[in-house]
């Protein structure tokens, strides 16, 4: 998780941890608390208790920089150990009329009663209109069997209006069982479908950025990345166009990323291909457990550069997408 976390977590005041923290982080953290505003840090605050009430019988005292680096390490743990990321799978493009293939983006595999089905953005599923869609099977990329559903697509007939962007498969049974086994699918007790959240959260955004990945000789690499940050304010989603009830909003500003491993404010790969992973949020309820297990709460499916942000639509919107396909399914409301 990025430092910015850590002065939240311990509520520490920043006059006090940019004397006690690396300068490069401590400079990063300014700027970060003054553009999310207070009501955010008071969120986190909240949020973030439970892990750091767990961790305090360990430290009675010492520097703020010691009990940064503790709680550092703790919410490293969460993102390197945490198992419902491996719901991403990358998305790859094998073009009709030939062999190559390409990597086009990311999405997601959810279960709902005795259906699995992969979600991503609609911009990603709309490829398979030029060629083969793949993701990762049991023994290499294979083209999901299934039914395609594409929600929303506006009167103008323009995916760039779309401001849900969302589409899902409902795969075959016997391509659902002949997953990759690094990938997992997701039940419901790794679902959060809150539409509005009463707080503001940090989110993580998971995917494989088609930048970081190679196709050479029939074989494809993949690098999975996840990106966390604070959402936006609440006032900002309507002068975007968006309605916080079914998007998530938060900032990211590719050119200034603290990289913990080296203590430095570095550009982060660009996140083109991450669109139909998952995102998943850092809420109170997820860290009251041990181990923490981080709920998908969306699916990413815009970067906006200039102004620094990645937009996601949210989880609901999309089970209530199939909801409409598959109405036999609603014993799965009932059991949320």
């Amino acid at each position: 998780m990025p430092k910015k976390v850590a002065a939240a977590v311990k509520n520490v005041p920043l006059s006090v941890a940019r004397k006690k923290l690396p300068r490069p982080l401590a400079l990063y953290l300014q700027k970060v608390t003054k553009k999310v505003g207070a009501d955010f840090v008071s969120d986190v605050s909240q949020v973030f208790s439970h892990l750091k009430n767990r961790g305090a019988d360990d430290f009675q005292e010492g520097s703020i920089a010691k009990k940064y680096a503790r709680d550092g390490k703790m919410l490293r743990a969460i993102i390197h150990d945490n198992p419902t990321f491996s719901s991403t799978v990358p998305i790859a493009l094998e073009r009709f009329n030939s062999q190559k293939s390409e990597l086009i983006g990311s999405g997601v595999l959810i279960r709902i009663c005795n259906r699995t089905f992969l979600l991503t953005a609609a911009h990603v599923a709309d490829f398979k209109s030029e060629g083969s869609i793949m993701i990762p099977g049991r023994d290499w990329f294979m083209s999901p069997g299934g039914c395609y559903h594409t929600m929303n697509l506006p009167v103008s007939g323009n995916r760039a209006d779309d401001k849900l962007d969302a589409a899902f498969v409902c795969l075959d049974d016997d391509f659902a069982a002949n997953l990759h086994s690094s990938h997992r699918v997701l039940g419901h007790q790794d679902l959060s479908l809150e539409e509005e959240p009463v707080r503001r959260y940090y989110y993580v955004f998971a995917g494989f950025p088609w930048r970081k990945g190679k196709v050479t000789n029939g074989s494809i690499a993949t690098a999975f990345k996840t990106i966390e940050s604070a959402e936006i304010q609440k006032s900002e989603y309507e002068a975007l166009g968006l309605n916080r009830s079914q998007h998530i909003v938060i900032q990211f500003n590719r050119k200034r990323v603290f990289q913990e491993s080296r203590q430095l404010v570095e550009v982060f790969p660009s996140p083109s291909g991450m669109s139909g992973g998952g995102v998943y949020v850092w809420s109170e309820e997820a860290l009251k457990a041990w181990p923490v297990r981080l709920p998908l709460v969306g699916i990413a499916n815009e970067f906006i550069p200039d102004k620094g942000l990645l937009i996601a639509t949210r989880l609901h919107v999309y089970i209530r997408g199939i909801l409409q396909f598959y109405p036999e399914l609603f014993t799965f409301v009932r059991e949320r």
